[in-house]
């Protein structure tokens, strides 16, 4: 009987959320995610929104991860998995479509009723990230991307590096500023008020010489993401 609840409980979630909209993603990369547990490297395909206002992934991996948690013991249906996610930064609300088989899934979450943050926040140390333009370059993907190094302003050694190529208009602070400000929110220990990035499309991110992420293919062409789903009942 839980298990029945549970399942209505994620239906009425899934289906309560009605809307109409059209998505515009002006640039896409496929990055390279080096994985020294697995001894592998990922890939992963990002598209990005260039006034910062939303962020698409179509992940096979992600896909069949998903299938496999929910599809236990059918492994054929993961062949066919498709996964698309948007994450509108302006209103923190993930857009879910899963697809595998006849079996088809969507979902509007809002990130603040998900991830967990506490209620106390009168001690939390606040920060900023700053950003400084190191002047050196990199070429990557058959593109010029100049290096920052990022880093909070109450720990200067917790250095990243990113590189941006800034030929390609992206509004950076836009992108990531609300989805960091929960991030550290739900640590429960600091609190980001102000972020200071380059506008440019991310090309490569390492941290003490160790490649995190690195772009390896861009793909500039403009890609439209109707959006039309809903769950509707007329007498």
């Amino acid at each position: 009987m839980k298990k029945i609840f549970t399942l209505l409980l994620v239906l009425c979630f899934t289906f309560g959320y009605a809307q109409e909209k059209k998505i515009t993603i002006n640039h896409t990369v496929e990055y390279l995610i080096p994985s020294k547990r697995k001894n592998t490297t990922d890939t992963i395909s990002i598209g990005f929104d260039k006034n910062g206002k939303y962020l698409w992934t179509d992940s096979k991996s992600l896909a069949k991860d998903l299938g496999k948690s929910i599809f236990k013991g059918n492994n054929e249906l993961l062949n066919s998995a498709e996964l698309n996610i948007i994450l509108d930064t302006e209103k923190m609300i993930v857009i879910l479509f899963f697809k595998s088989g006849e079996n088809e899934m969507y979902m509007n979450l809002e990130l603040s009723k998900i991830v967990p943050i506490p209620q106390n926040s009168e001690n939390q140390e606040q920060f900023e990230l700053i950003s400084e333009n190191t002047k050196e370059t990199i070429n990557i993907a058959n593109r010029k991307a100049v290096i920052y190094d990022i880093y909070p302003s109450n720990e200067v050694n917790e250095v990243i590096s990113i590189a941006f190529d800034e030929s390609i208009a992206i509004d950076n602070n836009k992108l990531f500023k609300k989805f960091f400000e929960l991030v550290f929110a739900s640590e429960g220990s600091s609190s980001l008020f102000g972020m200071d990035f380059p506008n440019g499309l991310m090309m490569h991110v390492s941290n003490n010489g160790e490649v995190m992420m690195e772009a390896n293919k861009v793909d500039t062409k403009t890609k439209t993401i109707n959006i039309n789903y809903s769950f509707k009942i007329s007498e």
